[in-house]
């Protein structure tokens, strides 16, 4: 080897040893576990904010449910006492709880549904989560086994510790990629199913408030009507 190319070498090498020292393996794998760990953290905390939303809204949901049948009462005891008004003021206020809680229902099966894929993207998680620290330990054994054999044979063979070796340089690599790999693919699960859609309602145009209001008017006529004609049958 001519004086250049060894002074190539020795340089070669020992760039490779500052690169080994400033990005450590093990301390990128220990790294790797903290963030992974932290994203697990997060994804129940989202499971439990969105389980107990789901909560409230079942809560108001049968909250309505009880108000419907109420509504309905008084208006059937406001028509058997001859006030129609106060029967058709019930009526109204009946057909307009009866959407809120028909919003609600929609509501609660979405939240129901976000927080089964939460559910399965945790068990994922934490299936990657064990997996990756048998997995680090692993790595990280076989890179101490690595570079204590490398000294033994830099011993034997007379070799400057300063000079790399490429079999250890093949097996960074190597690590590095399986590290990056495991972290790639936990990332692609949480994106695949950690994503919880808008709860918030839809809005609507004046036409459709409109055509609302207007069905909501003659379901109460409607009612009004059946409990008259209920009344005549029973006064008579």
């Amino acid at each position: 080897m001519g004086i250049l190319a060894r002074f190539k070498a020795i340089f070669q090498a020992q760039a490779h040893a500052v690169a080994d020292q400033l990005e450590d393996p093990k301390a990128s794998l220990d790294f790797s576990l903290t963030k992974l760990e932290e994203s697990y953290r997060q994804l129940s905390r989202s499971l439990i904010e969105v389980s107990a939303a789901r909560r409230r809204l079942e809560v108001q949901r049968d909250q309505m449910a009880a108000a419907v049948t109420r509504y309905a009462e008084q208006a059937k005891a406001a028509v058997a006492a001859g006030r129609e008004d106060l029967a058709r003021t019930a009526l109204a206020r009946q057909e307009e709880t009866r959407g809120r809680q028909s919003e609600l229902e929609a509501h609660v099966a979405s939240l129901e549904q976000q927080v089964t894929h939460l559910k399965a993207s945790q068990l994922n998680l934490e299936r990657k989560l064990t997996l990756f620290r048998s997995k680090k330990e692993e790595l990280k054994s076989l890179y101490d086994a690595s570079q204590a054999q490398l000294g033994v044979r830099e011993s034997l063979s007379g070799i400057s510790k300063d000079l790399a070796d490429v079999g250890n340089t093949i097996q960074h690599a190597e690590a590095r990629i399986q590290e990056l790999q495991s972290r790639a693919d936990a990332i692609d699960q949480l994106v695949a199913e950690g994503a919880l859609s808008d709860v918030l309602e839809p809005g609507t145009d004046e036409i459709e408030r409109e055509l609302t209001r207007i069905g909501r008017n003659r379901a109460v006529d409607e009612a009004l009507a059946r409990l008259k004609a209920e009344a005549s049958a029973t006064a008579g």
